[in-house]
């Protein structure tokens, strides 16, 4: 063998090895595959991800790591590409589930590029276990949950004269109504529309009583948050119907402005009415030192963007003095409060559920120098 092809070939051998190297040494899974998806290398760290080793992947289909529907469909995602050229996620990163030899699922992300080779093609995957950090994520949403929940039994608890005025009325309607059916019985001369009258009014008051018991209990419940798709208008009405006594007592005008046809959102509904409930509180509270006659809070909704997204806004503006000498931007930090017996925790619960559901939450300083608080929640994209 001549010096050239000599040193030509150690210098492959020593570039070859040094790939191997960087291959074996990265702490995320590479793999690459050709154009049948058939797997041609297969990482130490994959390894231990998927807990195979390279020689049982190699050579057999990508398809033996990826459960359902991921399995199913990858073989024609690879010939829509060939036959397209369009990809769906060649160069973008995202989050998939990956199979481990022992069958267990697990999340991961995952990043894939294209290799144009002259002769053919190969595709490159980049892996990284997410199992640690979705369980951090977890235990966010079960704490923040615990905090959301502990925030509604006490708003529930400073409602409780105005709830019980509300339960109270229809009881005592009830109460009315019975008797007049036992004084109408016990006189022996018992009119039968009116007896039917009677009892048709302790239904309906019978039901109104329940429907405030059901709205309570919806608004405390505890759970794990359960996105749905759901009606922003609902919920503000939901909301104002819980503090209409307080609107009355404080004898505030609300404007409301609600969008038609104001589209969907994916949240969980309990803990976007503790949202509403939590910001429209605050207005009333705010207007504590209003004049009577110029108490006015405003609460609309619209279409909006967000990161460059159809979204949904929710807005609440009052009469009140505003955020004299204070920074908008402070009032979501958790333990700051404006109250001197205040924990500084409502605001900061709310930032928190509007950030788990993907959206914004801020202040600022309406035209009038009033305070305003919105929020915006990503719409539903059609399909």
């Amino acid at each position: 063998m001549s010096p050239p092809v000599a040193q030509n070939t150690a210098a492959l051998a020593e570039a070859l090895e040094r790939h191997r190297a960087i291959l074996d040494t990265a702490v995320d899974g590479i793999i690459t595959i050709d154009d049948r998806g058939i797997v041609e290398s297969f990482n130490h760290a994959a390894e231990r991800m998927f807990g195979y080793a390279a020689d049982e992947v190699i050579g057999r289909n990508i398809k033996l790591l990826m459960p359902q529907p991921y399995r199913r469909d990858h073989d024609q995602y690879i010939k829509n590409y060939l036959s397209t050229g369009q990809a769906r996620i060649i160069g973008i990163g995202r989050e998939v589930e990956g199979l481990r030899k022992d069958g267990t699922v697990f999340p991961m992300d995952l990043a894939v590029g294209a290799v144009h080779l002259p002769e053919r093609l190969l595709f490159t995957g980049i892996t990284r276990d997410i199992s640690d950090r979705k369980a951090v994520e977890a235990e966010g949403r079960r704490r923040l949950n615990e905090l959301a929940h502990t925030s509604r039994l006490t708003a529930l608890g400073e409602m409780a004269t105005g709830l019980a005025h509300e339960v109270n009325q229809p009881l005592t309607a009830i109460i009315s109504h019975a008797s007049a059916c036992l004084r109408m019985l016990g006189s022996g001369h018992a009119d039968e529309a009116l007896m039917r009258e009677s009892l048709q009014q302790i239904a309906r008051q019978g039901e109104r009583a329940g429907n405030v018991i059901k709205r309570l209990r919806s608004f405390v419940r505890k759970g794990e948050m359960a996105f749905r798709e759901d009606d922003l208008n609902t919920v503000v009405r939901d909301v104002l119907w819980l503090v209409g006594h307080e609107i009355k007592a404080a004898q505030i005008e609300v404007d409301l402005q609600l969008e038609d046809d104001l589209p969907t959102a994916q949240m969980d509904r309990v803990q976007i009415e503790q949202v509403v409930f939590n910001l429209v509180r605050n207005a009333i509270e705010a207007m504590a030192q209003t004049p009577a006659g110029q108490r006015r809070v405003t609460l609309y909704t619209s279409s909006a963007q967000w990161r460059e997204a159809p979204a949904i806004r929710f807005c609440v503006q009052d009469s009140g003095p505003g955020f004299v000498g204070l920074d908008p931007a402070r009032l979501f930090d958790a333990y700051f409060t404006t109250k001197p017996d205040g924990l500084g925790q409502g605001l900061s619960i709310c930032r928190s559920i509007i950030e788990t559901h993907d959206g914004h939450i801020a202040a600022e300083v309406s035209d009038s120098g009033s305070a305003r608080l919105q929020f915006l929640l990503p719409q539903v994209q059609l399909t």
